[in-house]
C-alpha cells in the first residue's frame, strides 16, 4: 500500500504543477469559478468515478485559476483541484498495477527518467 500512496503523491504534485502551466484561454470569471466550483464539488463528492480524465483535469486547471480571480476563495478552489488531481493520480496508479508496470516505473525513475 506504501507504493501506491507515495505514487499517488507524486502524481498529484505532477498533475497539479502540470496544470499551472496549462493553457487557460481566458481568465474566469468570479461568477463563474463560484458556480463551476459548488457543481464540480457536488459531482466530486457523488461520484467522482463517473467522470472522465478530461473532465477531471479541466476541473483541476479551473480551480487552480479560480484562485487568482477569487482569492477569498481559496480553500474552496484548492479542495477542488486537489479531489479532482488526486482522482487522476488514483487512476494512473490503478493502470500501473493493473498492467504490472510499478518495477518498469522504479527502475525508470531510479535511472534518472522523468
Amino acid at each position: 500500500m506504501k507504493p501506491i500512496r507515495t505514487l499517488g503523491c507524486l502524481l498529484l504534485t505532477v498533475v497539479i504543477t502540470a496544470s499551472v502551466g496549462g493553457q487557460v484561454e481566458h481568465a474566469p470569471t468570479v461568477a463563474q469559478c463560484q458556480a463551476d466550483q459548488r457543481l464540480w464539488r457536488s459531482q466530486l463528492d457523488k461520484d467522482a468515478s463517473s467522470l472522465k480524465y478530461g473532465a477531471l483535469r479541466k476541473m483541476a486547471e479551473e480551480m487552480i485559476a479560480c484562485d487568482t480571480v477569487d482569492p477569498p476563495n481559496h480553500q474552496d478552489y484548492y479542495d477542488a483541484a486537489t479531489i479532482a488531481s488526486m482522482n487522476i493520480a488514483l487512476r494512473a496508479s490503478a493502470f500501473i498495477q493493473r498492467h504490472q508496470l510499478w518495477d518498469e516505473f522504479l527502475a525508470e525513475d531510479t535511472a534518472g527518467k522523468r
